[in-house]
């Protein structure tokens, strides 16, 4: 169905919470927790073996399947709420602008929205909002295993993580990403200081998309961090600026064409999603059905 992604704070606050419920659905009827275990999953393969790349991330792929996953994603809320015109971005680069020097105060933040930061009294619980009796999935490395969070409540640290970050990504920062040429470039990992590393965070980091998961903390800093439905939003401003950039650049500018890891390459099957695509099949968003507002 795809359709039209709006910024969530330009949206009705009746669609948002139509988009909340349509979350809170797929986490009551277990599809949440399986994309959950399928994104864990794929940070966890490493390519090649041995390598920091993954499957999904560290690498030329990071931008098609996190594309191909936010389709899913808009696709099962859709099949929720047909009413769901498509999956909204959250333009975190604007918010320190919009709140006074201090994105802390962005609405995205409140109860009527995805709740608020999380309580130094309660574990950093988010206790208010539409997932406060969300019960995370949390990986045990040890035992190769998911299992529930004891508590209910989705781990937040606000610009606040002692492993995280007390900065926002910046405009100067887009438009550093932006202007970089190239898509991506040998040896295809986080070394490389190309548009997607910019992007992804890694190059002159932690950046962009990176530094959204650090400074939101708590359960935006591990490898099971969908638990938290903001993923989705930073995942689908990451997405609009790599579309800015391609209609800049070329739809067809993906690189490694041939030769890089295996499951980068242009026409690689890209693993873990439930739909088999390629970077090839989802360079083009007009052909894919969807628009950014």
């Amino acid at each position: 169905m795809a359709g039209t992604r709006w910024n969530i704070l330009s949206m009705p606050l009746a669609d948002v919470q139509r988009l909340t419920a349509a979350f809170s659905a797929l986490k009551a009827n277990g599809w949440y927790d399986a994309v959950i275990r399928r994104h864990m999953q794929a940070m966890r393969t490493a390519t090649p073996a041995g390598s920091s790349r993954n499957a999904a991330h560290r690498g030329p792929v990071f931008l098609p399947w996190h594309r191909a996953v936010l389709l899913e994603v808009e696709a099962a809320l859709q099949a929720v709420d047909g009413a769901i015109l498509g999956l909204p971005y959250w333009a975190w680069q604007d918010e320190a602008a919009l709140n006074g020097g201090d994105p802390r105060r962005s609405l995205l933040w409140t109860a009527d929205y995805l709740g608020t930061d999380g309580d130094p009294a309660r574990g950093n619980r988010v206790l208010n909002g539409p997932f406060a009796n969300w019960v995370a999935l949390i990986y045990n490395s040890t035992a190769g295993t998911f299992v529930a969070r004891s508590t209910p409540g989705l781990v937040r640290r606000i610009g606040r993580d002692p492993n995280g970050s007390t900065t926002l990504a910046t405009p100067a920062q887009v438009t550093d990403a932006l202007n970089n040429t190239r898509y991506d470039a040998s040896p295809w990992d986080a070394s490389v200081a190309t548009f997607r590393n910019r992007l992804e965070g890694w190059s002159a980091g932690p950046r962009l998309h990176n530094l959204v998961h650090r400074w939101v903390g708590g359960d935006m800093l591990a490898g099971t961090s969908p638990n938290d439905p903001v993923f989705w939003l930073n995942h689908a401003n990451v997405d609009r600026l790599w579309w800015q950039w391609q209609q800049r650049w070329g739809i067809a500018s993906y690189q490694p064409v041939s030769g890089g890891p295996v499951g980068h390459n242009l026409n690689d099957t890209m693993q873990f999603l439930t739909t088999p695509r390629t970077p090839a099949s989802v360079l083009d968003i007009t052909s894919l059905g969807y628009s950014y507002v």
